[in-house]
């Protein structure tokens, strides 16, 4: 509610304020008020969830992660954000607000127009940072991290709140029988299924834990080789690859990499 009060203030003061939201949450108190201030908002139409997590804030700032703007992820799940002042990173993640806002186009396979695969941008420089930003379903995100984590040559951590691609798994249990360090961290619930990745990895031996926090661990993180962190919105499973809208942010960094590490190392040595 905190939150929804600052952006109708914010609205009052005359900002441009306006929200995407997931259809099957897009009712209760909070988003009633919301729309009622006279906020524009555009609820999903497509068949999976519209999950991204991220706003752009004038034109030069963008704050994406894990993080829900929920009262339970803000003081009881394990989450994560970030706060990044680029314009051209505001840029990319504004086309893709625009084109679920004005166009109302939502898990779409392809982007629109015969041109519009070679002029979407995906990179921006950032001081000595190396910045990817990608989005389901048309970017084909599973493809994009296993071709990562295909490259890490001596560490991957990962703390996954939903972990069901079978193609993803088994390379990490390849990686680890190639001697690459793994160690990993699942959300309890849905960790015994047939579909988590997390029993599989037992069998082979790898140091995975669950998560003890009474919340929910609702990171979406993997590390490789300390210096490159994936995270976003983006669980690692064929419903978020195929039918939901999500992104994924790629940090080649150590200086950051070492925040996303102290905070698996809390939560692996918490687990069980």
């Amino acid at each position: 509610m905190k939150i929804a009060d600052e952006l109708i203030a914010a609205y009052i003061r005359g900002v441009d304020v306006k929200l995407v939201t997931e259809n099957d949450t897009c009712a209760g108190e909070t988003i009633t008020k919301i729309i009622e201030s006279g906020i524009p908002v555009v609820a999903d139409t497509g068949n999976g969830l519209m999950h991204n997590k991220f706003a752009v804030i004038d034109g030069t700032s963008v704050f994406t992660g894990s993080y829900n703007t929920t009262e339970n992820c803000t003081w009881k799940n394990n989450n994560n954000a970030l706060l990044i002042r680029s314009e051209e990173l505001a840029e990319i993640y504004f086309s893709e607000f625009t084109e679920m806002f004005e166009s109302r186009i939502f898990g779409n396979k392809k982007e629109e127009g015969a041109f519009a695969e070679l002029q979407k941008k995906y990179y921006v420089k950032l001081d000595d940072m190396n910045i990817n930003v990608y989005f389901a379903p048309e970017d084909n995100v599973e493809k994009i991290i296993y071709g990562r984590i295909k490259k890490a040559e001596k560490s991957i951590k990962f703390m996954q709140f939903s972990f069901t691609s079978d193609q993803i798994g088994e390379l990490i249990i390849e990686k680890f029988k190639e001697g690459i360090a793994v160690e990993g961290v699942f959300e309890k619930k849905g960790s015994g299924t047939e579909y988590s990745e997390y029993t599989k990895m037992k069998i082979e031996d790898i140091p995975v834990r669950l998560d003890r926090n009474t919340g929910v661990m609702h990171h979406k993180v993997i590390i490789i080789d300390d210096y490159r962190v994936i995270t976003g919105s983006f669980n690692i499973s064929k419903n978020a690859n195929n039918k939901n809208d999500e992104n994924i942010i790629i940090i080649d960094s150590r200086e950051l990499a070492s925040k996303y590490i102290e905070e698996f190392n809390r939560i692996y040595g918490e687990a069980r």
